[in-house]
């Protein structure tokens, strides 16, 4: 059975809800070890350094086999906006709705929210750079695991390179969690300015806009935190 099928295969567990138990934790070790081997393959078929350009970078990752999970979606959604943005957006993965929008990163909701919080504090959200940190669509929209993450981990850590924003604002736990490389807390972090770990670059954590269109209660929250980020960046 290829990656893909066994993917399909568990994505149909988590919907019937049916739930399995490993004898041990050798076989998730050996996962892990594999993905790793996996990753380090991947980065060493190309030197990363050598790729000069967003564009290039993009070719190449449209073209690259990194992650199974490319087969099973529409489109490879990694970057759109500025390629010389002063201002950094940093999203979390396509869903299933969002696969759909070969030159969009976020919904049509989420994005009208986020340009109305953006202008709210003067920033023009048509000049800036919204990314990814997985770029294609998981089965049942769920979180992409370490291990898909670790996949695209190198490329996204190029492309942050690449544009070399001056400020970086990430949505959600995810995106913030890449930026900062472990285990960080939106909650805790929230009304702080934060530093990417590879450039210095300073980090605003925001809620994702659709946790906001979920829960509006939260937006008092979130323009506390747009208040900071235009103070920061004044």
């Amino acid at each position: 059975m290829d990656n893909l099928k066994k993917i399909v295969l568990l994505n149909w567990y988590l919907d019937e809800t049916i739930d399995f138990v490993l004898g041990d934790n050798r076989n998730k070790q050996f996962i892990e070890k594999s993905s790793r081997e996996d990753s380090k393959e991947v980065i060493d078929s190309i030197d990363l350094v050598e790729i000069k350009s967003i564009q290039d970078l993009i070719k190449y990752i449209n073209k690259s086999d990194i992650s199974d999970l490319k087969t099973y979606s529409k489109h490879t959604h990694v970057h759109q906006g500025s390629l010389n943005p002063e201002i950094l957006i940093v999203n979390d993965y396509p869903n299933s709705e969002e696969e759909d929008r070969l030159d969009k990163i976020l919904t049509d909701d989420c994005e009208k929210l986020l340009v109305k919080m953006l202008a709210a504090i003067n920033i023009n959200f048509e000049k800036t750079s919204i990314i990814n940190t997985f770029f294609w669509r998981t089965p049942g929209d769920r979180k992409p695991t370490k291990s898909e993450l670790d996949l695209t981990e190198p490329f996204f850590q190029k492309i942050i390179a690449l544009l070399a924003p001056k400020y970086i604002i990430s949505l959600g736990d995810l995106a913030l969690n890449m930026l900062m490389g472990g285990d960080v807390n939106l909650v805790d972090s929230r009304g702080c300015t934060l530093t990417h770990e590879n450039t210095d670059t300073p980090i605003f954590p925001l809620f994702h806009p659709r946790i906001l269109i979920k829960q509006p209660s939260l937006k008092r929250l979130a323009w506390e935190d747009l208040k900071i980020i235009a103070n920061e960046i004044s």
